[in-house]
């Protein structure tokens, strides 16, 4: 797999490392014969090899320029600092070779205000897209084609996808290693990682496919799902409170979602309770609680089986993590 990250002026370097660290470290787990039949590699492209102005006045040498004839497998764009509109002129030649990259197969991930560069390529037109919030008005004022949703966090249309941010690009990323190498690989990268990034309050739509379109009574079934966790929620009763007949309700979750309804409300439910094991000093019996299971044992179980560590050894991780100097 050859994945790219582009570098333009003001980047913000947040949109780089943790995702190739992520990326690296995930094709780094899979067994040595895979890792020499499908070599893992990771380029930095630039205009020019000398590093873009980058945020905080950190300097990043780029490894190729865009006129390298090489092409990727995955391409991710970061956000940019301020108002992006200024960047696009600094850099004509970045939108013709996104175009070149994705009629040649690549994936593209922008984030943020990063968005702009694939809004520009004129791939996005009449399709779903997402941007940071404080961006929002302005990118529909500047791409009325695109239509702009502003309650995913992540959308997805035939290959691009765009996330709003840092987070929900991390979100996107471990979405992939799942995709590539598997659920367990994804689930300790996950374990690794996933305690250093802070969760947004939007809801991710992974529009898988392209072509599906977000609907309201499912951001409403996960809104009441993260709300009332702690209860034994049943799919029928979630199912009543969006008023939508429970085989419709499975259907339209599903789509939108990608996931069954209860095994999202698995996801968040394990979601969460790593945050408060990260977070808080609650007792694996409080945190069960809140989580909706009513016996310990049978959260840690689940917990175990989500992410092949007990909730007793995660917490353990992350304090010794957090509190290592070296």
């Amino acid at each position: 797999m050859k994945v790219g990250f582009i570098l333009f002026h003001r980047a913000l370097i947040t949109g780089i490392s943790l995702s190739a660290e992520m990326l690296t470290s995930a094709a780094s787990l899979r067994d040595r014969k895979t890792q020499r039949q499908s070599p893992f590699d990771i380029k930095l492209i630039a205009p020019t090899l000398t590093s873009p102005n980058l945020t905080a006045g950190i300097r990043i040498q780029p490894d190729i320029t865009f006129e390298d004839p090489a092409n990727f497998d995955i391409i991710i764009v970061p956000p940019m600092w301020g108002n992006p509109i200024s960047a696009l002129s600094k850099h004509p030649e970045i939108p013709p070779w996104l175009i070149k990259q994705y009629h040649n197969g690549a994936q593209i991930i922008a984030t943020g205000t990063g968005v702009t560069w694939l809004a520009e390529t004129g791939l996005l037109n009449h399709q779903t897209a997402t941007t940071h919030w404080y961006f929002y008005d302005k990118f529909s004022q500047r791409y009325p084609q695109i239509k702009l949703n502003r309650k995913a966090s992540i959308t997805s249309a035939n290959g691009l996808y765009c996330t709003e941010s840092i987070n929900s690009q991390t979100e996107m990323v471990l979405y992939l290693i799942s995709k590539y190498y598997g659920q367990k690989i994804a689930n300790t990268i996950e374990t690794h990682y996933g305690h250093e990034i802070s969760k947004s309050g939007h809801q991710p739509f992974y529009e898988i496919g392209g072509q599906v379109q977000f609907d309201e009574s499912i951001a409403q079934a996960q809104d009441w799902m993260q709300r009332y966790m702690s209860q034994p929620l049943t799919t029928q009763q979630i199912a009543q409170h969006c008023e939508l007949p429970l085989r419709s309700f499975n259907r339209k979750f599903k789509d939108q979602v990608g996931q069954a309804p209860h095994q999202y409300l698995q996801k968040i439910r394990m979601e969460t309770a790593k945050e408060l094991l990260r977070d808080f000093g609650m007792s694996l019996s409080d945190v069960s609680e809140q989580v909706g299971y009513k016996d310990a044992y049978h959260f840690s179980t689940r917990f175990q089986k989500e992410f092949d560590i007990t909730p007793s050894q995660y917490r353990n991780m992350v304090k010794a993590k957090a509190y290592n100097v070296q």
